[in-house]
């Protein structure tokens, strides 16, 4: 650990290191103004940068407020008034696409001293949880809180020495951009984890997972097949409404869009309106088990659900009671199903979306299929644990998104207060233009110095961009790597490498046995043209990389897949300030990089190839990129 930053970094107020600007610029167009492309608070409040790919909204302005209050690169601009202490001072940095933007009303220009600070690191200190603090105490409100100029300027930051700066903002854009790229992902991932149990649901109660049973037309648009031994009933015939009179015991139910009937949490529209502080519920119904309840005014959002205790809803709701031998369950995780959830909507009355409401008379003429009780039942049960392992999951992955984000404050923090060790002569990040040239034609190359070898396939293309970024230090191909089966891995960059390689001509990817099996690189009319553009980007980099493949030539996919990971987590080690020991980066290969490495390798195996890489100078110096980890938690430390 460094030193403190009051040791380390002299603290100076903003006044002395900014202009600050506050807008009075608005969206009302007055007679003598001119039109604008104007800056506004979601603008700000939403982005890390000010671009010209914000769809800005149109003002007007005088010429001398365009000229006060235009925003020029290296701005940086932040809300300056909110509802909450916490949303204070949220920073936004002005690209040069954005230059001739006219920033608005509620915030405040914040212009670099270029003599004192650059506006990216200023960017990045305004983010550091100090600071943030720092804008809290300082504005002032009860129920909007708002800074003035003075309390902009007394708010202090430690101010490095220019160079530091470019430094620091080097390394947190990189860094940033790769934690934000990861969380990114692993929150797709959660959608993709609820959309597919949905699915999967969708077909269990509709009937599309029964094989070997013939089906039969419907005629119905929602659900135009069913198994043939399957019925259909309109809901009036399965249920009845019921409006049994609430008793002072029973406890308030609410139904939600995403977990049904619940005592714990009122949906949203309740919990906006404070239902549950209202003490005379003399007007409530009654819920029993096994009875249905839907929100007559979020129906068309899925919001119906099956109690499974005695409770009671508030007159928003309807109650219906089974009148048939059936299992409910089922009927809930039927109705919450997209084609259902549709029929609740077109049988809404209302204007609007907001004001729709589904009475009973629309909801018993809907169509709803019978199976078997038994089937019924066997049904909500696969379907009530294709829901649960879902949400497992995704609380896992939700967790190690928090962490990541905690962790994503912490280093801002530390990095902007002198408080974490800065790489030297770290590259600036690049476009993903260039990014994009780059992996472009280091992929040729490696594809092309590999052609006709037998021994040669995804994996090994994989691996050895990883060693190229990571080993000969040709950081523009900004790979995302994280801990995979095979070793260092960014599908991302892989897929872009391979689709770039093919549209310029070079090679084709195909697999000739299908999915899953090996990759061939089939070369294409331009195959080997690269070279020229290769050499002007690399420089002397481009030896560099023909020495790495030729020296990986004749080792098999698996070889090179125990190099890398080897490499990674030696590397990995070093970035974290520890120097580890042969036992410890074999250990790290064996147990905490994925479970199927300690299936695949030995540690005599690992021996073999560390002592290999020693021999030939493939040795890691602490700088690349960090893999993230699959078996741990998800951070870069």
């Amino acid at each position: 650990m460094t030193p403190s930053p009051q040791a380390l970094w002299p603290m100076k107020a903003l006044r002395r290191l900014v202009t600050i600007r506050s807008s009075n610029v608005d969206k009302i167009m007055e007679e003598g103004e001119e039109i604008v492309r104007l800056c506004n608070y979601v603008d700000v409040y939403y982005n890390d940068r000010i671009t010209a790919d914000i769809e800005f909204n149109e003002g007007s302005a005088k010429p001398q407020e365009i000229i006060k209050f235009g925003l020029h690169v290296g701005d940086v601009v932040i809300t300056k008034d909110s509802e909450t202490p916490d949303d204070i001072a949220v920073p936004a940095l002005v690209d040069s696409s954005a230059e001739g933007v006219v920033c608005g009303y509620h915030l405040a220009i914040l212009r670099p001293n270029p003599s004192e600070i650059i506006g990216p690191f200023l960017f990045w200190s305004l983010k550091a949880k100090p600071t943030r603090e720092a804008f809290g105490l300082a504005a002032q409100g009860v129920t909007r809180y708002g800074l003035t100029l003075n309390g902009i300027g007394s708010v202090n930051i430690p101010v490095p020495d220019l160079a530091t700066q470019k430094a620091v903002t080097a390394f947190l854009d990189r860094e940033i951009a790769r934690i934000d790229k990861l969380i990114a992902k692993k929150e797709r991932q959660v959608e993709l984890l609820h959309n597919r149990a949905k699915q999967a649901v969708a077909e269990l109660v509709t009937g599309a997972t029964v094989e070997g049973m013939a089906t039969v037309e419907t005629g119905l648009d929602h659900i135009p097949r069913i198994p043939a031994h399957w019925s259909l009933l309109r809901a009036g015939h399965l249920f009845r409404e019921v409006a049994e009179p609430n008793t002072d015991d029973l406890p308030v139910l609410s139904v939600s869009i995403h977990t049904g009937i619940s005592d714990r949490q009122l949906d949203d529209e309740e919990r906006d309106r404070k239902v549950n502080l209202i003490k005379d519920r003399s007007s409530y119904k009654c819920v029993r088990p096994g009875y249905l309840a839907y929100n007559m005014m979020r129906a068309w959002q899925g919001a119906v659900g099956v109690s499974t205790v005695d409770g009671a809803v508030s007159p928003a709701y309807v109650v219906a009671k089974p009148t048939h031998n059936l299992h409910s369950p089922y009927y809930q995780f039927l109705l919450r199903t997209p084609p259902f959830i549709e029929q609740m909507r077109q049988g809404s009355k209302g204007i609007t979306d907001f004001r729709l409401r589904l009475y009973w008379e629309q909801f018993r003429l809907i169509m709803l299929p019978v199976p078997p009780l038994e089937e019924q039942r066997r049904i909500a049960v696969e379907a009530e644990r294709e829901l649960t392992h879902a949400d497992e999951v995704a609380a896992r992955i939700v967790r190690s998104i928090a962490l990541l984000r905690e962790h994503r404050a912490a280093l801002i923090t530390a990095a902007v207060g002198g408080q974490r060790d800065i790489p030297e002569n770290l590259p600036a990040a690049i476009s993903t233009s260039d990014r994009d040239r780059f992996r472009l034609v280091v992929g040729a190359e490696i594809i092309h110095q590999h052609r006709n070898n037998p021994k040669f396939g995804r994996v090994k293309l994989q691996k050895e961009l990883y060693l190229a970024e990571a080993h000969l230090g040709i950081s523009e191909l900004q790979g995302n790597y994280s801990r995979q089966a095979a070793g260092p891995l960014d599908r991302a960059l892989i897929e872009e490498t391979e689709s770039a390689v093919e549209a310029a001509g070079f090679y084709r990817a195909s697999q000739a046995d299908g999915t899953g099996t090996t990759v061939t690189y089939t070369p294409l009319s331009n195959a080997g043209q690269h070279n020229a553009e290769l050499k002007s980007l690399l420089g002397p980099r481009a030896e560099a990389l023909g020495g790495l493949i030729g020296l990986l030539r004749d080792f098999g996919t698996e070889a090179v897949e125990a190099i890398a990971t080897l490499y990674a987590v030696w590397n990995d080690a070093l970035m974290g300030g520890r120097q580890p020991d042969d036992s410890m980066i074999v250990n790290g290969v064996l147990t905490e990089w994925h479970e199927e490495k300690g299936k695949k390798f030995k540690d005599s195996d690992l021996r073999h190839w560390l002592d290999w890489m020693k021999r030939n100078g493939l040795t890691p110096r602490g700088q690349g990129p960090r893999t993230a980890h699959t078996m741990t938690r998800d951070l870069f430390a």
